[in-house]
């Protein structure tokens, strides 16, 4: 027998998640509008998770366990079968926060649309102990707004990607348009281009509602030391979005050569950082870089990032390398 469709769907995917996902359950029963359900999918935890959601009593919980570890991407898709059974479908990752009035926010213009589609809003960054530690993205404050494809997949070519836990889906009962690519570090920002490519609706909700966990237990930094995950990733993300934003001739090109320059200097960045952490694997990046965009294309990008850790340092800021070490490890 099917579950009784409900408005709303929170579904939580974890492994081993047992040292913050008790402020993310918290987060959900704090909420102004309360999720309808809220499935904890495991992917074969061996921490006290199960133990955690089964004794939550702020707000009934389902629990389910995979028969084996689908890797985070896997229970991600996983978790995108419940569209099937709600009108909005919301992805937590189980160290991520939304404040209490998320829900209320982001339902009302969503459900605006007459068809599928996703709102985001804005996210701030906080440290393992819930320090915020910056707010992302720059625009002001407003109304919530109807925004173009193009100005969407602009920022996700870049990988200036809105973050997963700040979106909410409207699924209207239906399969899920499209599934998480098998891309470790990047999967989600090239997931969520792709849905909005697929449904037409994307909806920019102008407030701080969403708060991202950076600390070295995060499954992005487990792959770091993995070239394809880490580095080659990235590249294949930005042509593959470039190719769905539609523009002129000559926007295009200058298009193609920011972007050819933009991740020569995202390569730096993780040279650098590999140089102080592993020298061999700053050696292979570097080669990657050189094959891809050339001798020119590596000084291009090269002397992008040491022109804008001169200026950081100008302003008292960390140069960025010393940020993702911050973060990441």
């Amino acid at each position: 027998m099917n579950p009784t469709p409900t408005e709303l769907v929170t579904t939580i995917p974890v492994f081993n998640g047992e040292r913050f996902l008790p402020a993310t359950l918290a987060c959900l029963a704090a909420q102004t509008r309360k999720p309808d359900r809220v499935v904890v999918i495991d992917n074969g935890s061996t921490d006290r998770t199960a133990e955690i959601v089964q004794s939550f009593r702020d707000l009934p919980c389902e629990f389910r366990r995979n028969d084996h570890n689908l890797g985070v991407l896997g229970n991600l898709n996983r978790c995108l079968q419940f569209s099937r059974e709600t009108r909005f479908l919301h992805l937590l990752m189980s160290d991520d926060i939304v404040k209490p009035t998320f829900y209320e926010r982001m339902l009302p213009v969503l459900g605006s649309s007459s068809t599928r589609g996703l709102a985001y809003c804005f996210h701030e960054n906080i440290s393992k102990d819930g320090t915020v530690l910056k707010r992302v993205q720059g625009l002001p404050e407003g109304p919530p707004r109807a925004i173009s494809l193009k100005r969407f997949l602009i920022p996700q070519s870049e990988c200036r990607t809105v973050i997963l836990p700040g979106v909410v889906f409207k699924t209207d009962f239906q399969p899920p348009v499209c599934e998480f690519p098998n891309m470790p570090q990047v999967g989600d920002g090239l997931f969520l281009a792709e849905w909005a490519v697929a449904s037409g609706a994307v909806f920019e909700i102008r407030e701080y509602l969403c708060q991202y966990r950076l600390h070295p237990f995060s499954a992005s930094s487990r792959h770091i030391y993995n070239l394809q995950a880490f580095v080659r990733d990235e590249w294949d993300l930005s042509r593959k979005i470039r190719g769905w934003i539609h523009e002129p001739l000559i926007p295009r090109l200058l298009r193609r050569f920011r972007l050819w320059v933009l991740y020569s200097a995202r390569v730096q960045v993780k040279i650098d950082m590999m140089q102080r952490l592993q020298p061999e694997f700053a050696d292979e990046i570097r080669r990657y870089q050189i094959e891809t965009f050339g001798r020119l294309g590596a000084a291009a990008g090269r002397g992008v990032v040491r022109a804008r850790d001169l200026l950081r340092i100008a302003r008292g800021r960390p140069v960025r390398v010393d940020e993702l070490l911050t973060t990441t490890v």
